[in-house]
């Protein structure tokens, strides 16, 4: 079973999974499935033009089961995904293809997969309350029992898009330099403390350089890629 929303992008999940979303109580709400910032205020009064599926934030109250669906402006403001518009951005989606409890495991990289709602629950109280509606509708009309489709896999996991990302096998201390695990506590700490900071971006070392000739036309940029080989060669082999 594939999830509803569109695969992520090494971008996306990069810049925002498991972001704090800010909120004016004590609530830990945490990005877990990554969407696009809108190219609009959140405020905009024709919000339908502007959102797509790929626009859809998944966020988790941690410790929890509850999981809201937001997008988020121009105006660096998360609002929840208007519920007019669940069927904008959740197209084609049968009460019979939701799995039991509305949840799904899926994918992000080779060692993260997260428990997701396949569609909005409030949206899933809604299908129901319609087919219900019908579905008492249908009985005064005909006694035909209905046919009901098995309910899909829970534990079917989505194999979208996948990092391939493998144990570290790195020597300690070569040359006399600083060794992997202080390197590496370093570089964790260093996106920890990016991903608590919503407005925080680590910046690209190869912006406005979309092939690797245009990096090595630039002095600064040149550096950095030297600099990224060194890395890899002494402290990441394990991810080629």
């Amino acid at each position: 079973m594939e999830f509803t929303l569109p695969p992520l992008s090494q971008e996306s999940f990069s810049r925002w999974y498991r972001k704090k979303v800010p909120r004016n109580d004590n609530v830990d709400e945490r990005i877990v499935y990554p969407g696009i910032k809108l190219h609009c205020s959140t405020k905009s009064r024709d919000l339908r033009s502007q959102i797509m599926p790929r626009h859809v934030f998944v966020t988790h109250e941690m410790d929890s089961n509850i999981f809201h669906h937001k997008v988020l402006g121009t105006n660096n403001i998360f609002i929840s995904l208007p519920k007019r518009l669940y069927s904008h951005c959740f197209r084609n989606i049968n009460i019979h293809s939701i799995p039991t409890g509305n949840r799904i495991l899926v994918r992000l990289t080779e060692n993260t997969t997260v428990t997701l709602p396949f569609i909005p629950d409030d949206f899933v109280t809604q299908k129901r309350s319609k087919r219900n509606s019908a579905s008492r509708s249908t009985r005064k009309r005909e006694t035909k029992r209905l046919k009901m489709s098995p309910k899909p896999d829970v534990t079917s996991t989505y194999t979208g898009w996948v990092t391939k990302v493998l144990s570290p096998a790195t020597d300690t201390a070569a040359d006399n330099s600083v060794d992997s695990f202080r390197l590496m506590n370093y570089i964790r700490e260093e996106l920890n403390q990016s991903d608590e900071q919503l407005a925080t971006c680590i910046a690209n070392p190869f912006v406005d350089a979309p092939t690797v000739e245009d990096i090595q036309k630039d002095p600064s940029k040149a550096l950095a890629l030297r600099t990224v080989v060194q890395f890899v060669h002494h402290y990441a082999k394990h991810i080629l």
